[in-house]
Formats: structure tokens, C-alpha cells, sequence
């Protein structure tokens, strides 16, 4: 693969498009962990995961990454 097919494989998404992804998976975690299913599998005793993470840590970093990018965009605003 050469540099130029390497360019254009590179996403280019506007912050719009970045924050509609990032809501989008954010709500996806929310509607899995609501799961009645994923709820017991989380709750299991061997349920572990390296750092102790529950889903509920991935839609918190989410929702961080999301306002940090609505911070810069306000503050390039003004």
C-alpha cells in the first residue's frame, strides 16, 4: 500500500459527524445496559474485567469526550 491509498483511507469527519458517532454509541452502550441479560452478566461474580470496568465507565468517557469537544467548539466560537 502506497502513501496515497494510505490518505484516503483515513476518515475525514467533520465534528458534527464526530458527535453524532459518539452519541450514537452512547446510546447503544445505554440500550445494552439496560439489557435484562447484560445486567445478569455484568452481576455474575466472574464477571472481571483488567481495570474493574463496567459499561457504565465507557458511556461516562463518552459523554467526557462529548462535552470536551462541545467546550472547544464554544470556545472557538467566542
Amino acid at each position: 500500500m502506497n502513501s496515497h491509498q494510505t490518505i484516503q483511507m483515513q476518515p475525514s469527519l467533520t465534528t458534527t459527524e464526530i458527535i453524532t458517532i459518539l452519541c450514537g454509541c452512547e446510546q447503544t452502550l445505554r440500550f445494552v445496559q439496560a439489557s435484562p441479560n447484560y445486567k445478569e452478566i455484568e452481576a455474575s461474580e466472574r464477571f472481571s474485567t483488567s481495570n474493574d470496568l463496567r459499561l457504565g465507565d465507557a458511556v461516562q468517557a463518552l459523554m467526557e469526550i462529548h462535552e470536551a469537544i462541545l467546550d472547544i467548539e464554544f470556545y472557538s466560537q467566542v
